[in-house]
């Protein structure tokens, strides 16, 4: 009876120790999601050109992304100096150039796939995916993406290329000095050009 009950107990607390295997395969299911999207683009990305790879790709990039957070984070104190108006449109110009940036990337197929390499808990309930794009001739380029669970999912919150640059920290750091010099709406001017010039050129 004892040895049952010893049994049951470190039964438990190897449970208790273990990682959330749901919580962690729901965080790589946001990115395997939106990898199997980006190859789809990839592959139909010449007959789509640059619009369509936009439209095909914002649903997605909404759901798997917290924008408001990232466009939050990205100006950094002057947030809080922005009225309700302003944060919306923050997040509505952030929303699209994110998008756009992803349609200009991803504007062809040469036999690329997708690799989940695995994940890790990190700070403040984050987790990191480390995931990598794969060329035909085997070279694993990685895009690692950070994912924090809001309103019960998980969502993208930081990407970082080459496994160590952050690209949320990039914007910030930019966004932050055309505020300074140039205000509220220099950075939305600046934004906007990118998107005009993404769509323009496709890329």
């Amino acid at each position: 009876m004892l040895r049952l009950a010893k049994i049951l107990l470190l039964s438990l607390v190897a449970l208790w120790l273990s990682p959330p295997v749901s919580a962690q395969a729901s965080a790589t299911a946001t990115v395997e999601r939106l990898n199997s999207t980006l190859l789809a683009v990839m592959q139909e990305a010449k007959s789509l050109g640059y619009q369509g790879r936009f439209e095909k790709l914002a649903p997605i990039l909404s759901e798997s992304f917290d924008f408001p957070l990232m466009a939050r984070v990205a100006v950094g104190k002057h947030w809080d100096s922005l009225d309700a108006a302003q944060q919306e449109q923050l997040v509505e110009s952030f929303s699209r150039l994110s998008v756009a940036t992803f349609a200009a990337r991803f504007d062809g197929y040469s036999g690329e796939s997708f690799r989940v390499a695995g994940e890790a808990d990190q700070r403040r309930n984050t987790v990191l995916v480390s995931n990598e794009l794969v060329k035909s001739g085997g070279e694993a380029v990685p895009i690692n993406y950070l994912l924090r669970k809001i309103d019960g999912e998980w969502r993208i919150i930081d990407i970082f290329l080459d496994a160590k640059y952050s690209e949320l920290a990039l914007k910030r750091s930019e966004y932050s000095s055309v505020v300074s010099r140039k205000g509220f709406d220099g950075l939305l001017g600046v934004m906007e050009e990118k998107i005009a010039t993404m769509a323009l050129t496709g890329g």
